[in-house]
Formats: C-alpha cells, sequence, structure tokens
C-alpha cells in the first residue's frame, strides 16, 4: 500500500504544508513566502547525513538519507527541519 504524507508547515506567522507522494517520490512544498519556500525546498531536495536511533537506548548510528526516496526518509528529514532551517513542522495540524 502506498502511503503519502501531507503536514503543515510554520515560519514566523505564516503556514503551509508538505506533502510527498509516495508512487512517484515528488515533493510539493506550497508555502506562500518565497523565501521560505525555497528554504523548504532546498532542505528537502538535500542529502543529509544524520544521527538515527539504532537497537539500543544509547546506541545511534550516522546514516545518509536522501527525503524524496521514502516515506521514511521524508519523515525523518521533517522531523529534523526545525533544527535545519527555523521551519516547526506541525504534525498535529490537519491539512485539507
Amino acid at each position: 500500500m502506498q502511503e503519502n504524507v501531507k503536514v503543515a508547515v510554520q515560519h514566523n506567522d505564516e503556514i503551509g504544508y508538505v506533502e510527498y507522494e509516495q508512487a512517484s517520490k515528488t515533493i510539493k512544498v506550497v508555502f506562500d513566502n518565497a523565501a521560505t519556500h525555497q528554504i523548504i525546498e532546498s532542505y528537502l531536495a538535500s542529502e543529509h547525513r544524520i544521527r538515527v536511533p539504532g537497537e539500543g537506548l544509547l546506541d545511534f548510528k550516522e546514516v545518509t538519507i536522501r527525503p524524496a526516496e521514502s516515506v521514511d526518509n521524508m519523515k525523518t528529514a521533517l522531523t529534523r527541519m526545525w533544527e535545519k532551517t527555523g521551519v516547526h513542522v506541525d504534525w498535529s495540524r490537519p491539512v485539507a
């Protein structure tokens, strides 16, 4: 079963959303502010080297992810977006 991701994003007082379609591996950024739109798009188009949990409680390993490659990569990248860009992902806000 194909899983898509659609989450609200916020930067300062402005709100938009990011959508990922698994079948085509495409990312769509909807944000009115052009500068913020570019920040989000660039971040999600980039390769990231990150530490992810391993098998134990204190076990982490470094991996390289490309957000568009899979739903899991996309979700992992979104969890790190605030730290890297200042754009907040609001997982609880519904996006119609």
